[in-house]
């Protein structure tokens, strides 16, 4: 009994701690959270609009995103390196941010109402008009970026996790209650997901401005050290933050509504996986920034070797489960989506080791290498995609992001010793990771 209390206290403590081991935790708890929240909004969605619906759904929710990522040029990353690199001019770095986020969430907003049409050609007239419509939602998607990194360059985790999940706790609440009154359908679910965002920003706004004064003048030298930085990191944003978005947007181009629901469930089952590792992600970019090669390397590799095995751990259960968990939470309309879930789980989870270990790049200030190499695993994956959606189907599209996926971990390793000169981490889960673990939380 007292070892538990004693795990128990230094578990409380580490929740309230500000150093990186609290922040994993945190940030841990935080997206666990949100995945929870989104598996109820998706059983809601799923078992009331059935399969055609819940891919119409999927449709035209991706797009605001898929477009402020498309044109962020990197700057929420460009952001925190630059915020922990000069940290005596961080209003500057910060005013600069928000005048390029203004202007690139205009341009992304307006490429988005004209490409739309273009990219949903098997879709309803309604369909395409409201995904032009969620154009306005760009702004908060980009801006809701900029303000996290802004906070976790400033160590507030607490906040930056509250910017997480509290847009998915709002949807949720709208789609009970749409459900409740019988008005949830594909468009009012879509609606859901984006109003919250508005007060949510205006909330945002309020807490950055404890931390920040924002003055648009003088900002020429800060604006250069983000695009510096950030054109260099927009490969490796794009592929590691965008490799979900455009694989959803070449499967509603390739799938008809009903397919396209399935896989929106198997998605968004494999995001459970893949929170672990993403948590770690967070935290370690800016708690590695500007630190000695070796210091940075070493924390990679065990943030790498932890997030792994924990992620194989929860892939084998629930490629075990499979069957039943559809069942229960969808339904048997969604059963087919079984495959292709497998293999997305095993995609996932070598892609979240492959994020994980293009941190050390970016904390080193050397993004612009790497991007070249990884970006060879994306674009070996759009004409895979292409070509085997069509002739194997759902299976066929899963296949294909694994490979790209693969390509994608080999070349971060291969990085290692061309770009850092060093060794890359071993990827082995050893008896040392389970000491650090241990004793990170019983120090406290």
């Amino acid at each position: 009994m007292k070892k538990i209390a004693e795990i128990w206290q230094g578990m409380s403590r580490t929740l309230q701690g500000r150093d990186a081991t609290s922040a994993i935790f945190q940030t841990l708890l935080a997206r666990f959270l949100i995945i929870l929240v989104n598996v109820a909004t998706g059983t809601i969605t799923a078992r009331i609009l059935g399969p055609s619906g819940r891919g119409e759904q999927a449709a035209m929710t991706i797009w605001p995103q898929f477009f402020a990522y498309s044109l962020s040029l990197g700057l929420p990353s460009a952001l925190l390196y630059t915020l922990k690199k000069y940290p005596t001019e961080r209003s500057k770095s910060f005013s600069a941010a928000v005048l390029m986020g203004v202007i690139l969430s205009t341009i992304a907003a307006v490429i988005g109402i004209f490409t739309i049409p273009m990219l949903l050609k098997k879709y309803s007239a309604d369909t395409i008009h409201l995904s032009q419509g969620l154009m306005l939602a760009v702004p908060i998607v980009m801006f809701t970026e900029i303000l996290r990194s802004a906070m976790e360059a400033s160590d507030e985790f607490a906040i930056a996790n509250k910017i997480r999940y509290i847009p998915p706790l709002s949807t949720l609440v709208m789609l009970v209650g749409l459900a409740l009154t019988g008005k949830l359908t594909p468009f009012t679910a879509v609606v859901s997901y984006w109003l919250p965002g508005i007060p949510i920003l205006v909330w945002m706004i309020a807490c950055a401005r404890q931390f920040f004064t924002i003055r648009v003048e003088r900002v020429r030298r800060s604006t250069k050290r983000l695009l510096n930085y950030g054109l260099r990191a927009y490969g490796i944003d794009l592929i590691t933050t965008l490799a979900g978005q455009i694989q959803q947007v070449l499967a509603v181009t390739l799938l008809i509504p009903a397919s396209m629901g399935l896989y929106a469930i198997a998605f968004s089952l494999c995001q459970l996986l893949y929170v672990v590792q993403s948590s770690f992600v967070t935290v370690l970019f800016p708690k590695a920034a500007a630190r000695p090669v070796e210091e940075v390397v070493q924390m990679t590799g065990r943030a790498a070797r932890i997030g792994g095995f924990l992620a194989i751990l929860i892939a084998a259960f629930m490629m075990l489960f499979a069957p039943i968990v559809l069942n229960l939470l969808y339904g048997k309309d969604y059963l087919a989506a079984i495959p292709v879930f497998r293999i997305l789980a095993v995609e996932t989870v070598l892609g979240g080791t492959a994020v994980i270990l293009s941190q050390a790049f970016m904390a080193l200030d050397r993004p612009g290498i790497v991007t070249v190499i990884q970006s060879a695993g994306l674009v070996l994956g759009i004409p895979l995609i292409l070509w085997l959606t069509p002739v194997f189907g759902l299976s066929g599209l899963g296949l294909a992001l694994l490979s790209s996926t693969t390509i994608r971990l080999i070349a971060t390793l291969l990085c290692y010793p061309i770009v850092l000169k060093t060794a890359p981490p071993s990827l082995w889960f050893v008896r040392q990771d389970i000491e650090f673990v241990r004793s990170r939380i019983l120090r406290r």
